[in-house]
């Protein structure tokens, strides 16, 4: 019979708020705007080039009149998809400004191997850990 057995729990990588990490944090999300408009403008392109495409060929066709209604009908989904993301990451720029300096923030959360045996308690066993860190630099693990 085995004893023992290896599992992965969740443990939070979690950030202490500093000038450099808002900084960091305002650069990534910033780079994250441009790339959304990036992308809405590359779609925009594409759609109207497909569209014009489909209506050079035969605008009149049943058939690609129904493809250009689809192609609109998929760019217009797209975007309003990127323009909630766009929302979101406004949204998450305005949240860091509001941060106060020392607050804690979950980053992001790994994965850690853990090894489990019989008769332990599996919840206190598989209970996260944290992970602290202060402009990139761990502070404390608490496992």
């Amino acid at each position: 019979m085995v004893e023992t057995i290896q599992l992965m729990r969740q443990v939070a990588v979690k950030a202490i708020v500093t000038e450099n990490f808002k900084t960091q944090v305002a650069g990534e999300i910033t780079r994250n705007l441009q790339q959304i408009d990036a992308e809405l403008q590359q779609l925009e392109f594409k759609g109207k080039r497909a569209v014009a495409d489909l209506e050079k060929r035969a605008a009149t066709a049943p058939e690609v009149r129904m493809q250009i209604e689809t192609i609109r009908g998929q760019v217009e989904t797209e975007r309003m998809r990127l323009l909630q993301l766009k929302e979101e990451m406004t949204g998450q720029q305005q949240a860091l400004g509001d941060l106060p300096i020392g607050s804690v923030v979950t980053q992001f959360t790994v994965e850690n191997p853990i090894e489990v045996r019989i008769g332990e308690n599996i919840f206190q066993r598989l209970e996260g850990g944290e992970i602290l860190v202060k402009d990139g630099v761990i502070q404390e693990i608490r496992i």
